[in-house]
């Protein structure tokens, strides 16, 4: 695959991911957070370990903090 292949593959689940972030609504909320990490989770499958580290880390961070998000939302 090439690298703007990649990058636009990727930018998929990164818009998803900065849409949870900013949504202000708590009843779009919790479908904004499922969407974005399905996203993740589905680029998260693709990735080649040895050769995307870097973006391995970014996905790892973003469930981190969707997760919060989810808690924070819920309570």
């Amino acid at each position: 695959m090439s690298q703007t292949a990649l990058e636009s593959h990727g930018a998929s689940w990164q818009d998803l991911y900065v849409k949870a972030l900013l949504e202000l609504d708590p009843h779009k909320l919790p479908a904004r957070i499922k969407e974005a990490e399905q996203a993740i989770a589905s680029r998260n499958a693709s990735l080649d370990l040895a050769r995307d580290s870097d973006e391995f880390q970014r996905l790892s961070d973003a469930m981190n903090n969707l997760s919060v998000l989810r808690r924070e939302a819920a309570a």
